[in-house]
């Protein structure tokens, strides 16, 4: 049995987090939560989990007027925050925002979702807890729904050795200010491909540091497709394919072969001689 590690706590640092953030790393956190905010235009019921302050949910409540959310954060601090956002950028939210304190972890939901949020979340989960809240979410999800994330990554290359103590250094601060246990991002693709999601869309910033992204689920290996709100174009294209040549010599060009004298051409009248 994997031994549960205690949970965060981040009512410590709600009121001061956007200013750590912003001092940080400026708004590069906050473009990566907004980048696909388009692309959920046709999205009804979201479960958002651990969005903090409720920044990105704010936004998302305003500019679709149609959807409702549940917003689950173990911050009661953090929550306050964000109903306040909320209700300050849709008149309305009061009818369509369910708030719970509880951890995600353990959290029941009671209906479905076509929208799973989770910005700058996972990377509080060990691999274990991860595997365990998509087996929780998955039956609550129908076939096509969305799973919107963002999160650090370290990628290979010049940046990776300095990515890598970034991350740490992260890590080390989170432990002393709300005593996250959690040392070590998960891999979040891995868990969720085999939960039957597939990642149609990804954006990468500050060098590879943060990623976002957007992934579609496929049960019963359903092909994947963009979201019908507006098409995504991947930032990150596969390189073109190569042309495909002409078998060489082409039979529909002349070439002539050098060091060969072409044959004279033969009169196709018939000759007098016998």
């Amino acid at each position: 049995m994997t031994r549960r590690l205690r949970p965060a706590n981040f009512d410590r640092v709600a009121r001061p987090y956007r200013w750590l953030e912003y001092l940080s790393f400026g708004r590069s956190l906050e473009r990566c939560r907004n980048h696909y905010l388009a692309q959920l235009g046709g999205c009804r019921s979201a479960l958002v989990l651990g969005d903090g302050d409720g920044r990105f949910l704010a936004r998302l409540l305003a500019t679709n007027p149609s959807l409702t959310a549940d917003a689950v954060d173990s911050s009661a601090a953090m929550l306050r925050l964000l109903e306040r956002r909320a209700q300050a950028a849709a008149a309305d939210s009061r009818s369509r925002l369910r708030i719970h304190q509880a951890d995600a972890l353990s959290f029941g939901p009671q209906r479905d979702y076509d929208l799973v949020v989770t910005h700058f979340f996972l990377d509080c989960l060990t691999q274990a807890e991860l595997d365990g809240l998509c087996a929780r979410i998955g039956p609550h999800l129908p076939p096509r729904a969305l799973w919107v994330f963002s999160d650090f990554r370290i990628p290979a290359g010049a940046i990776h050795w300095p990515a890598r103590a970034i991350v740490r250094l992260l890590y080390l601060a989170f432990q002393l200010l709300t005593g996250l246990q959690t040392h070590k991002l998960p891999d979040h693709a891995a868990t969720l491909s085999a939960a039957g999601f597939a990642r149609i869309a990804r954006h990468l910033s500050l060098a590879g540091l943060l990623t976002t992204e957007l992934w579609e689920y496929t049960p019963a290996m359903l092909p994947p497709q963009h979201p019908k709100a507006a098409p995504i174009a991947d930032p990150l294209p596969d390189p073109e394919p190569v042309s495909p040549s002409l078998p060489e010599p082409d039979p529909a060009v002349f070439h002539r072969q050098l060091g060969k004298q072409a044959p004279e051409p033969q009169d196709p009248r018939p000759s007098d001689e016998c």
